[in-house]
């Protein structure tokens, strides 16, 4: 009969590494331990005087009886107290050490065997502050509780390479990008501008079972650092301290309507055919030309040079663009013939503010047609202008927020600005925050330029192996707690971060509360001369 002493779960001794390579480690605790996925933990090798950080990928019941059945014999309790053989065997992926002089190195070498092992503490997470970004986002989760004192903030310089946000429905983007655009109120590291169709990032809206859920007009401390532009009416606009959105007709350009509309071949050589044309000449050329047969020839209009550049074309053709304009122009009515608020727009982001365009129950279309003409304005004004050829002049950086960006990051003529602005925009100073659900309908090429990626939980097992495919970090490790993440967790990894963070984003209605985020002159002028 095998009786064997009892483990003792205070015993450091008993939390030890047992292997196993440079990429993968295997630690030995209590069978009793309370340990969780994403859990990290802190090795500390008294031989090479060295601080080893892994992070929990995997754990499974293990023992060293000969035996393989043992646990499943009769009678097993009464031949085999649950002794120091018996054990949980831990999966953990290396994160890097700390130096003796506290430099945080990349895991190049193995802990000495059998050093000890033991959950991070509060003092473990004191070497990340130095590696966070002044836009705070939430809190180092460890295992299902978060480290109060470390927080977890992105650097402004890493977003001009774009951002990726991704969760299935109900696992807190949203939250998140009112958190995110709340911090970047207070702390104006650059322009951001998000397009809402829903009116929540305005005003908010009610939560499941009666809760608060505000809009970014409730952080009044960081009101200074909002500008509204809305197709509300003057009651609203008044009540928020909005401006009116408007866009007019020479702000627009043939390209603009890709992303709205399907197009034929012949219909696309159309629109390349104009695209040098002012937007209100074009519109008023279709509005007052009936393409009827031999249309031409019975041309009596104004703008005789745009008629014979189209005068080869089917007049099938012709009729469908002009129905495509007519719907443009019906169903928007912020998009006028003379009046525009963009230069307004222009300047507010230059000043380093959120710009909302608040466009409640409006259609996808209009939405779709507003950040496609301010990605394309601003994209092209920034290239003709030079932008980034002086480098002492200082940058202004933009960074373009796309809901369910699958619609317009996908294959197909209707992405192009988007595309392009995710290739090149960095050369300019716009950066794109990609927010979606299914990111493995993203074109590849797009999500392997974001360089910031916030995964809030993902189900399909696609999407994961997407992700970790085009992250620049490896997050295949962490495909399980990517898996198990529960609504406002996630898993940020950014490149100047030295390893992929569990984070437990804030609450937006709590943070906009916490002392920290009220500001004065004085505290501004302090942190924006103490980071980078």
């Amino acid at each position: 009969m095998t009786n064997l002493i009892d483990i003792d779960t205070a015993d450091a001794a008993k939390f030890r590494l047992i292997g196993q390579t440079h990429s993968s480690y295997r630690c030995a605790v209590p069978y009793t331990s309370e340990i969780f996925l994403g859990d990290l933990l802190a090795i500390h090798d008294h031989q090479k005087q060295f601080t080893f950080y892994a992070k929990v990928t995997g754990m499974q019941h293990a023992s060293n009886f000969a035996d393989a059945n043992w646990d499943t014999r009769p009678h097993t309790s009464h031949f085999y107290n649950l002794g120091e053989d018996v054990f949980l065997l831990l999966e953990a992926t290396p994160l890097g050490y700390l130096d003796p002089n506290g430099n945080f190195r990349r895991p190049k070498t193995v802990p000495t065997k059998f050093s000890g092992v033991r959950i991070a503490e509060e003092e473990d997470f004191a070497f990340l502050e130095q590696y966070m970004g002044k836009i705070e986002v939430g809190l180092v989760r460890n295992g299902t509780g978060t480290i109060a004192t470390a927080k977890v903030g992105l650097h402004p310089h890493d977003l001009n390479q774009h951002m990726g946000v991704f969760a299935t429905t109900g696992m807190g983007k949203s939250n998140f990008m009112k958190v995110f655009s709340a911090s970047c109120m207070k702390e104006r590291p650059f322009g951001l501008l998000m397009v809402d169709p829903h009116g929540e990032y305005l005003k908010g809206r009610p939560a499941p079972g009666g809760g608060e859920n505000p809009g970014l007009t409730h952080y009044k401390e960081g009101r200074d650092g909002l500008a509204i532009f809305s197709t509300r009416n003057e009651e609203s606009i008044r009540r928020y301290g909005a401006s009116s959105l408007s866009i007019a007709y020479d702000d627009f350009r043939p390209s603009d309507l890709y992303p709205i509309f399907e197009f034929s071949e012949a219909q696309s050589e159309i629109l390349e055919t104009v695209s040098d044309i002012k937007g209100s000449s074009m519109i008023d050329f279709f509005q007052a030309t009936d393409f009827t047969e031999d249309w031409y020839d019975s041309y009596s209009g104004t703008n005789t040079q745009l008629a014979r550049r189209l005068k080869e074309f089917h007049e099938a053709s012709l009729r469908s663009i002009k129905r495509k304009l007519e719907i443009l122009t019906r169903h928007n009515t912020f998009f006028r013939r003379s009046g525009s608020t963009i230069n307004e727009i222009r300047r507010a982001l230059e000043e380093q503010k959120v710009v909302l365009i608040d466009i409640p129950g409006m259609r996808e279309q209009s939405e779709l047609f507003i950040l496609s003409l301010l990605t394309r304005t601003f994209l092209n004004e920034r290239r003709n202008d030079g932008f980034g050829a002086d480098e002492t002049e200082p940058a202004g950086q933009i960074l373009i927020a796309i809901e369910e960006a699958q619609r317009v990051l996908g294959p197909g003529r209707g992405t192009a600005v988007f595309r392009e602005c995710a290739m090149e925009g960095r050369k300019f100073g716009i950066g794109l925050c990609v927010i979606t659900q299914q990111p493995k309908n993203i074109d590849p090429r797009i999500l392997a330029q974001i360089n910031t990626y916030v995964v809030l939980g993902l189900s399909d097992k696609t999407d994961r192996q997407m992700i970790a495919s085009s992250a620049k970090q490896d997050l295949t490790p962490l495909d399980g707690e990517i898996q198990t993440l529960e609504r406002g967790e996630a898993v940020i990894s950014t490149l100047s971060v030295p390893f992929p963070i569990s984070c437990r984003i804030h609450a937006f209605d709590r943070y906009i509360r916490q002392p920290d985020m009220k500001k004065t002159d004085l505290i501004r002028k302090g942190l924006k001369n103490s980071f980078s």
